[in-house]
């Protein structure tokens, strides 16, 4: 009889051990699944987020194109200019650099890309400004160059970050003056994102050079090809959704320019090369799909991303030119 109580006791002592290893191990795997993910979304963070001071490209190992565009851009950046500081709405500071070519011609406030420089991606704009008598403003993203901030937002911040510019060139220049907002790729999906956000009534029309959709969407988009097979790309969205909520606290969802294009009014110009490998045509037509405004698109035949003026330099000028001549005109007194 004490042996039967004996041998179950130790079955259920056994059974017990086995309970408590098991908790154990979930715990365990628990615990690691959270380390893993926090680690995994910060380092994904801070690779796309964190501010990374991008040197200018070097002549001295460009080709011939290269080196003529960098060339131009250097003569940009010595040209005569006033240099205009403005405080974003959560307290950073904000430089572009304003070139006059007129006192109340258009003005064009342009927008940089992901990782680049004004200068440099503000080339085209700069010589049809010069040519066309319009003043410009080429601005420095926060986390970009002279702007202050350590995050770039992919757009969640810096959408309001165009408000801003918008709001500083209404009232310095006077409501009469038309201003219009210019960006290449994350810099013209940034000027979209801020076309619901009521901007000036000055502000006569956004222009888009190869823009994207939404900033899930570009990321998704390029991680495929240069992500290993064995990531699944969902898993790579899911760090960087996580990554942005914890570290950077704020929602990437929100960086959507089709959402914004489809409440605005203000008329659109979308420039896109037809042989973009990292903002499909495919988005163009979306996003003009999407565009509740007055909208023109013009495709870029041969073009892949971020060079529309290197491949047709007199239609990218021309299609610009018409733009801004068409929505110039006198502006009513709304204020």
């Amino acid at each position: 009889m004490f042996m039967k109580q004996r041998v179950k006791q130790l079955a259920i002592t056994e059974k017990s051990v086995k309970k408590k290893k098991i908790v154990a191990v979930v715990i365990i795997m628990f615990i690691f699944s959270i380390i893993i993910l926090g680690e995994g979304s910060k380092l994904v963070f801070q690779k796309i987020c964190e501010r990374r001071e991008t040197a200018w490209p070097d002549l001295g190992t460009a080709d011939d194109e290269q080196y003529e565009w960098l060339t131009e851009a250097y003569k940009i950046k010595r040209k005569n200019n006033e240099r205009i500081v403005i405080m974003a709405s959560d307290g950073t500071k904000l430089e572009g650099h304003y070139y006059e070519r007129k006192k109340n011609a258009p003005l064009v406030i342009f927008f940089h890309g992901f990782r680049s420089h004004s200068y440099v991606d503000g080339v085209p704009i700069y010589k049809i400004a010069q040519k066309e008598k319009w003043n410009v403003l080429l601005v420095s993203m926060r986390a970009h160059d002279e702007s202050e901030g350590n995050i770039f937002t992919l757009g969640v911040k810096e959408r309001y970050d165009c408000v801003n510019w918008a709001n500083w060139a209404a009232k310095h220049f006077g409501r009469e003056t038309p201003i219009f907002l210019m960006g290449i790729s994350m810099g013209a999906s940034v000027a979209m994102m801020s076309s619901n956000l009521g901007l000036p009534k000055s502000v006569r029309g956004i222009i888009d050079d190869c823009g994207f959709t939404s900033t899930m969407e570009m990321i998704d988009m390029n991680c495929k090809s240069h992500l290993p097979d064995y990531i699944p790309t969902r898993m790579f969205d899911f760090f960087v959704e996580m990554g942005t909520s914890v570290w950077g606290h704020f929602c990437i969802s929100k960086a959507d320019a089709c959402k914004a294009v489809s409440q605005t009014d203000i008329p659109i110009l979308i420039i896109h090369g037809d042989r973009d490998t990292q903002a499909p045509l495919s988005m163009a037509y979306r996003l003009y799909d999407s565009c509740s405004s007055e909208k023109q698109l013009y495709v870029v035949h041969g073009a892949n991303h971020a060079v529309n003026y290197r491949k047709d330099p007199e239609g990218y000028e021309n299609v610009i030119a018409q733009f801004v001549e068409e929505h110039s005109g006198a502006l009513k007194k709304e204020y």
